[in-house]
């Protein structure tokens, strides 16, 4: 009877831990994490997958993603420019950040400020947190497995859609 339990009692402690809530604190710090990703790309148009894989870190400083195929390129987020740099090209080029007027990036970059104007946040449940752009209903869907980040989805400018798996470095 003891046994029966003790084995109900882990059990039950175990699964609470599992289901631990997810929030925009947990959210803030997992994007500030080193990761390697691999990335899928829907364009509808061309009816087409285009995958692509590389590294991210986090400094204070800086974010540099690395990617390392399809073609390699460097981007090095710094302050209010990024850095791009083709390397199999050898080219290089710096773009103002707020030129791109980027939902996805800014967020990147800046954190996500539950107090902001605009957009608003959806906890749908342990695993799933949304971004909404209020101004063009972007969404942003950050997916978690064991409060860990580890799906990026979103719908680009152009109307493709992205999916980034993380893992932790």
């Amino acid at each position: 009877m003891i046994a029966k339990f003790f084995i109900s009692f882990i059990f039950l402690l175990s699964a609470s831990i599992d289901a631990s809530p997810i929030s925009i604190s947990l959210l803030n710090s997992e994007l500030k994490k080193n990761y390697s990703f691999f990335e899928r790309s829907l364009s509808e148009s061309e009816m087409k997958i285009d995958t692509s894989s590389g590294k991210i870190f986090y400094t204070n400083e800086q974010i540099s993603i690395h990617v390392l195929s399809p073609f390699k390129e460097n981007y090095i987020i710094n302050g209010d420019t990024i850095k791009i740099h083709d390397v199999f090209l050898d080219q290089t080029q710096v773009i103002n950040i707020e030129e791109l007027d980027n939902f996805f990036l800014n967020l990147l970059i800046d954190g996500i400020d539950e107090d902001a104007d605009t957009y608003s946040i959806n906890i749908i449940n342990n695993s799933l947190i949304q971004i909404i752009d209020n101004l063009n209903s972007n969404v942003i869907s950050f997916s978690f497995l064991e409060n860990q980040l580890n799906l990026i989805r979103y719908k680009d400018s152009l109307g493709v859609e992205h999916g980034i798996e993380l893992t932790p470095l």
